[in-house]
């Protein structure tokens, strides 16, 4: 009975030994599915039918955000002309997406009261939805850099648009509470509203990016290239 005993337990040892061993495994394998890959450079393309097809084993820290993806959601808003959205991907391998939109930043103050403006509803671009995998690096600030530039460059000049908008995520419902503000911030975006109240009434906080600044920067260094 004995002998029986020890067997039993030897066996149960060596079973958790190869669990162990392939779930090393498999991490090791998932984690280096990004590894190397230079995001700072790399190209964004536009959503096209051929490329509905990606994004099997796509992994995103908020999970809604892949099934937005793997359910045809943003798909069917596109296809809609409801958002516009790009992505990035290694070979066939989802990385990350990004869609924008139009929309209307309104506030309290009267943020151009200096330029003679008194609106407190001005003309945006909104970012709709910014989702990456969790095993890259540096791919949402790249989505959002170009972003920005394609806001700039290819949009402001054919109407009239001032600010960047995006409603950063809040959710307080987990632990630590998931909040995409800081992110943006560090971006350069503002609250929309700096006498917000923490947890918000909406799962986000509004905030926007005032593209005159940088928009003037750019012409700077255009007319100094043009004198080189």
């Amino acid at each position: 009975m004995l002998a029986g005993q020890l067997l039993m337990i030897e066996c149960l040892l060596l079973q958790s030994v190869l669990l162990h061993i392939v779930v090393k495994h498999r991490k090791m394998a998932s984690s280096g599915k990004f590894d190397g890959v230079d995001f700072s450079q790399i190209n964004i393309e536009s959503l096209t039918p051929e490329l509905r097809q990606i994004g099997q084993g796509f992994r995103c820290i908020r999970g809604e955000f892949v099934t937005y993806w793997k359910q045809g959601r943003i798909q069917r808003e596109a296809d809609a002309y409801l958002c516009q959205c790009w992505l990035v991907r290694v070979e066939d391998a989802l990385a990350g997406y990004i869609t924008l939109l139009a929309d209307k930043l309104e506030v309290e103050d009267t943020l151009l009261i200096q330029e003679g403006v008194k609106y407190r509803t001005f003309p945006s671009v909104k970012i709709g939805l910014l989702a990456v995998d969790r095993r890259t690096k540096g791919l949402g600030v790249r989505l959002m850099e170009w972003a920005i530039d394609y806001v700039i460059t290819e949009v402001v000049p054919v109407i009239g648009v001032r600010f960047i908008t995006v409603d950063a995520l809040y959710d307080f419902d987990v632990e630590p509470v998931y909040d995409a503000s800081g992110f943006y911030e560090k971006l350069g975006f503002e609250f929309a509203d700096l006498t917000e109240t923490l947890p918000p009434i909406n799962p986000y906080r509004t905030m926007y990016l005032d593209l005159k600044p940088l928009m003037e920067e750019l012409a700077i260094e255009e007319l100094d290239e043009d004198h080189l």
